[in-house]
């Protein structure tokens, strides 16, 4: 669209967001992302996944051509770490999916009392990596762990836990907040007139619960999808709870491929194409049903809101009950028995007042081989959140420009969000491991696999802010002669400040405790976080897993909380929008 020109009268193309409002585009920004998404992820991705077919590319096997590594991804091992992956792909997404919708309703159509404190435990439980969730179990569980310490022998519950259930059940915990998220909007789009309209008509409670479901669909469709690809995709059970149950999963059997004897990187490449595409089969059914929207759009002009639900008695017993079920296992079970063991010398004949002491806490800050590593992962976040911000930043500005090459890299970086981590941290082992791209075994080459995980969350979290800035400002800025560089740092940058410091927290916070990429890329004697967590829980020490845990948790917690306390007293008050 034309508008004219102050200048001169004359018309001129209206600018996009980034050069109304500091010119960046003028200097080259498109040829940058497309640059930055080529090499942190799709040359990582298409370097891996190409050594199914071709598996002497780089000079690790030999052959051309062949489908030999499809056939044995099917049989043997990888086949059953690819049936059980489906399976708990399949049980952990309808479990995550009913429950989520039940919570959704409580909050959302109940008059239950304390129904918020749902949203803040929801938040809670998505921040919390699912392999801390799965340690604070096994520590619970595990023989030699905090229920033998009690002199409790629940050998039956130890069975059941360690094994297929448990890996369902804390797989469901760990993402019933994105079935929660993805359906608690919906109920609002239901108005009030369609349930009037159903007891007009006589409907009974069940007719009507069943309507309501199916006016939902969409959305539990979309969590359906959404867990069962987290399911696929998580590396963290699978290395702990699943690895230690011998219960083998399909991130797990690639990650063996890789990184155990026999080594066979085109198998694992093979598995990963399987891998992902049973995730796009998930994809696949919530399009079909998105596809059909039209039939399930209910919310118009006439549409009146409709009212909350007197729960009865009962109905608050089975909504308390629920949700102390849901938190034990979710939070209190894993945080507690973590918190717990971390103040215990783990003996092997029961547990008195006397275990209960600072041991595990002094070990962890006199040894600078255990406290090393949350020292090395708080130095890698710091550089590859500075990294992934400014990256997320301009691919944003990219993305806010309507034309077709937005919507491809787009597109990349919804991809490149949906996929395993494992499968992206694998590529940069043979995208960067070649005699003209030396950077295999260095801390920059895991810094650039950090960046480029966080890349594509941290446009997104920036890509609405950025939207919302009008172009008057840059145009106001320009008339009062102020160049394109100075209406950047002090108009365009400043109004963005806040949504930039949360990103980068929200990117700090996740390379802290990322797993995948840690496990695969960390230079050798400097294991990162993770890393040491899960060596600890693999060699039975819980006591310096947990005391490092609680350790580095709390860290972030008070870096957090610090980093946003002084911006809210420090930073200019008009960086700052606040309600009035």
């Amino acid at each position: 669209m034309a508008e004219p020109s102050l200048a001169t009268g004359r018309t001129r193309a209206r600018p996009g967001v980034w050069a109304r409002s500091g010119g960046l585009l003028r200097i080259g920004l498109l040829p940058v992302a497309v640059l930055v998404i080529t090499l942190l992820l799709i040359y990582p991705l298409a370097s891996f996944l190409a050594l199914a077919w071709f598996p002497g590319l780089f000079g690790e096997g030999s052959g051309g051509f062949t489908l030999r590594y499809f056939a044995a991804a099917l049989n043997g091992y990888a086949a059953q770490a690819l049936g059980d992956s489906l399976l708990v792909g399949l049980a952990s997404g309808a479990l995550a999916t009913a429950l989520g919708l039940y919570l959704s309703w409580l909050t959302q159509r109940s008059d239950l009392p304390g129904r918020r404190i749902i949203d803040a435990a929801a938040w809670l439980v998505l921040l919390m990596p699912s392999y801390l969730l799965a340690i604070g179990w096994l520590i619970l569980l595990q023989r030699g762990g905090l229920l033998n310490q009690l002199g409790l022998q629940a050998l039956w519950l130890q069975n059941l836990f360690v094994g297929p259930f448990g890996v369902i059940l804390v797989l469901a915990m760990k993402h019933v907040p994105f079935a929660y998220l993805a359906t608690a909007p919906s109920w609002n789009a239901v108005g009030g007139e369609l349930e009037e309209a159903a007891l007009v008509h006589g409907l009974s409670r069940f007719r009507r619960s069943v309507l309501l479901i199916r006016l939902l669909w969409p959305a539990l469709a979309a969590a359906f999808a959404v867990v069962f690809a987290e399911s696929l995709g998580d590396f963290g059970v699978a290395a702990t709870l699943g690895a230690t149950a011998n219960f083998p999963l399909a991130t797990y059997a690639i990650y063996q491929a890789l990184y155990t004897t026999p080594l066979s990187f085109s198998l694992a490449a093979a598995s990963s194409w399987l891998l992902m595409a049973l995730s796009a089969l998930a994809v696949w059914v919530q399009a079909r049903v998105g596809a059909r929207t039209a039939r399930y759009a209910v919310l118009s002009g006439r549409s009146r809101p409709p009212r909350r639900v007197a729960l009865p008695r009962y109905a608050r017993v089975l909504a308390w009950t629920t949700l102390g079920a849901t938190g034990l296992c979710a939070l209190a079970v894993p945080l507690l028995s973590t918190a717990f063991m971390s103040f215990t010398r783990v003996i092997a004949y029961g547990f008195s007042l006397t275990n209960l002491s600072l041991h595990n806490y002094a070990e962890v800050f006199a040894h600078r081989s255990i406290l090393g590593p949350l020292g090395y992962s708080a130095g890698m976040a710091c550089a590859a959140a500075t990294a992934a911000l400014a990256l997320g930043l301009a691919l944003a500005g990219v993305l806010s420009r309507r034309s077709g090459l937005a919507r491809g890299l787009d597109f990349a970086l919804l991809a490149a969000m949906a996929l395993p981590g494992l499968v992206l941290a694998a590529g940069y082992i043979f995208a960067y491991n070649l005699p003209f791209l030396p950077l295999y075994g260095t801390s920059f080459l895991l810094g650039m696999a950090y960046a480029g995980g966080a890349m594509p969350s941290s446009s997104r979290l920036l890509l609405g802010p950025l939207s919302q800035v009008h172009r008057s400002l840059g145009e106001a800025a320009r008339v009062h002669g102020l160049r394109p560089q100075v209406v950047l740092g002090r108009v365009t940058l400043p109004i963005l400040s806040e949504p930039m410091l949360y990103a980068w927290l929200a990117a700090a916070s996740g390379v802290m405790f990322e797993l995948p990429a840690s496990e695969l890329l960390y230079p050798p004697g400097r294991p990162p976080l993770s890393v040491a967590l899960i060596k600890f829980v693999h060699g039975f020490n819980f006591g310096l897993s947990t005391a490092l845990e609680v350790v580095s948790v709390l860290a972030v917690v008070l870096v957090v909380w610090l980093l946003r306390a002084l911006f809210a007293k420090l930073a200019p008050a008009g960086w700052i929008r606040r309600a009035v």
